[in-house]
């Protein structure tokens, strides 16, 4: 069996000593299955995405069994120019993007943090959602999908919202573990943390945890 798992660093294992120690590899572990963890740290939903299209694409889609995503704020976004790719979002200080010289794309930091409409943004992760889950449901992949976070400020918006209730109800709420409700920083709330915040070992295994649990409800564990 083969998993495919896409994430930000909280997929990726961003503090642990150990990457195979994160959620992704756990899980491996627990169903005897080949990972491949396309998790990066400061990752965007862009770059989810497209990280996990162009993989299936590149490399067979039919060699995957099993896909799991953890998405991650909707504020972030990813960007390309003649040097490579980069996540921005609004109010970043940091220097993921200019510690290569590149210190011009500041500028559009500065333009994003004064102008985003966290609206659209969080529609645009909507519609992220429903393409994937109906891209792999087209390609007969089983696949689960989870947020990271939920209690964040983009996701913050009601389910009757009349601009969104649409794609709301495109959600397949038995694919997508707690859809609108929690996100693995919620499960792993009272693990031991890093200095930065980042969950550690026993919040990775309870990510594991939740995931196999689900997988197996679904029917899809021998």
């Amino acid at each position: 069996m083969k998993i495919l798992t896409a994430g930000d660093s909280f997929t990726y294992g961003e503090e642990l000593a150990d990457l195979h120690k994160a959620w992704p590899h756990v899980l491996g572990k627990k169903i005897n299955a080949e990972v491949v963890n396309l998790g990066r740290p400061a990752c965007s939903n862009d770059k989810i995405f497209r990280l996990t299209f162009e993989h299936l694409i590149d490399f067979n889609s039919s060699k995957t069994d099993l896909v799991v995503i953890g998405w991650t704020s909707p504020g972030r976004i990813e960007f390309a120019d003649d040097i490579g790719y980069y996540d921005v979002w609004p109010g970043y200080g940091g220097n993921l993007f200019t510690k290569d010289g590149c210190v011009w794309r500041q500028e559009l930091v500065n333009y994003i943090s004064q102008y985003h409409n966290s609206k659209h943004l969080h529609k645009k992760f909507l519609q992220q959602v429903i393409m994937m889950q109906n891209f792999l449901t087209s390609r007969n992949i089983k696949y689960v999908m989870l947020n990271t976070l939920q209690n964040e400020y983009y996701k913050q918006q009601p389910i009757n919202d009349p601009d969104r209730s649409d794609y709301f109800k495109e959600i397949d709420n038995t694919r997508f573990m707690e859809f609108n409700n929690s996100g693995m920083v919620e499960w792993a709330d009272r693990c031991p943390k890093g200095p930065n915040g980042h969950f550690l070992e026993k919040g990775h295994q309870v990510v594991a945890d939740r995931i196999y649990e689900h997988i197996r409800n679904l029917g899809w564990l021998s």
